[in-house]
């Protein structure tokens, strides 16, 4: 299974949606996971302009506004959908897969930046994990998370009592 995650960061221009669907027609791409739609309802068109065929099915958790969303999209003639899972901040799908039907998890993930909701969302994820049993598991997405302060970019900081914006 061939898997592949962006955070897209808007989905409504047709040059992105083109770019990806060559993505996933070049890349033999089985699974798409994607981040930050921006998009509050998603139609059937636009999956289907963004997979490049009518060969896939889809789940996705709505942006707040114009903040977040998250988009799963993958190829239909290769498995079954079992059942869907979301959450805040996560939208996760069971599958069999292929022809031995493996039983497969992929959650897509796009994490808030304070570590409280982080902490929050990987015990969600380890409860679901306990809870819906046995399967291979993946889990993808943008996890806001960086090594070092410097590597944030666009997020408010503190310095020496003044506020800096990086």
């Amino acid at each position: 299974m061939i898997v592949s995650s962006f955070n897209i960061r808007g989905i409504g221009g047709a040059l992105k949606r083109r770019r990806i669907r060559d993505m996933v027609r070049v890349q033999k791409i089985d699974f798409l996971a994607l981040q930050e739609t921006k998009l509050e309802i998603i139609p059937d068109s636009v999956c289907y302009k963004i997979w490049g065929s009518q060969d896939c099915e889809w789940v996705y958790l709505p942006s707040v506004g114009r903040s977040g969303g998250i988009l799963s999209i993958w190829r239909k003639s290769n498995n079954s959908l079992i059942f869907s899972f979301k959450g805040e901040g996560f939208v996760g799908v069971c599958l069999e897969w292929g022809v031995t039907k493996t039983i497969c998890f992929v959650v897509n993930v796009y994490s808030k930046c304070d570590i409280v909701s982080k902490r929050r969302l990987w015990s969600i994820l380890t409860n679901c994990k306990r809870g819906l049993g046995d399967g291979r598991w993946c889990v993808v997405g943008d996890f806001n998370a960086v090594r070092r302060t410097e590597e944030r970019v666009g997020v408010n900081t503190v310095v020496g009592g003044l506020s800096q914006l990086n």
